[in-house]
């Protein structure tokens, strides 16, 4: 009866082993499935990022002035509201911009500004403008002074005539602005007089000339216009 009682004891030891052994080999069997799947994913190519494309929005464009009265309203309204960058877009860009301070333009003295050295009021350099009438004394002003003088010095935005194409304003000054812009044209913002004891000696006007280049219209002068000796 012993005998046959190890026997029995001994059959359900190695029963016991063989289970746990088939348990380990199972568990193992799981841990290499794991570890292969992480393997899959983590050599897995990622999917490119979208580049974007650059912006090609009309918009940051600089303007462009189909005809020279587009260009005319343009320039009146930026100097109107003192803004140099809004001239700066609608300068000549081969030319530059001129001024003077009267019709007549002395070619010799009148200050030529390319759109990227128009200078800022706030500018404190001193430039030679040119003379005086009467006085022939030199105009020895910051931009801002001459800007306040001979640019800017009425309402021009809303003027009693607008000479379209055409010179309103005619004293003692030979007018030029042909001679020095061929084939131009011009804008005159025109005022007859302030004060009627002048009898209209005190007109003043602020005439644009405007030049096509390449399909646009640009500003290539700013020149004052008044009464002279």
């Amino acid at each position: 009866m012993k005998k046959w009682m190890a026997v029995l004891v001994l059959a359900l030891l190695l029963s016991a082993c063989s289970s746990n052994a088939n348990q380990t080999n199972t568990n193992a069997g799981n841990g290499n499935t794991a570890s292969n799947n992480g393997q899959n994913q983590s050599t897995e190519t990622p999917e490119p990022t979208a580049v974007s494309e650059p912006s090609t929005d009309v918009d940051n464009e600089p303007p462009e002035a189909a005809t020279p009265e587009d260009a005319a309203a343009a320039v009146i309204l930026a100097l109107k509201e003192d803004d140099m960058s809004a001239l700066a877009v609608y300068i000549h860009p081969v030319k530059g911009l001129l001024f003077s301070p009267y019709a007549h333009i002395d070619t010799a003295t009148a200050k030529v500004f390319p759109a990227s050295s128009l200078p800022a009021l706030t500018d404190p350099t001193v430039y030679n403008w040119g003379s005086f009438d009467g006085s022939g004394d030199p105009i020895s002003l910051t931009f801002q002074q001459y800007y306040d003088k001979f640019v800017y010095d009425k309402d021009f935005m809303e003027p009693e005539t607008v000479g379209v194409d055409q010179i309103k304003g005619l004293g003692n000054t030979i007018v030029n602005i042909e001679d020095v812009f061929p084939n131009s044209f011009v804008m005159d913002y025109y005022f007859s007089g302030f004060d009627p004891q002048y009898g209209g000696m005190d007109w003043e006007s602020l005439i644009l000339v405007l030049e096509e280049l390449n399909g646009a219209w640009y500003v290539s002068a700013i020149v004052h216009s008044q009464w002279t000796i």
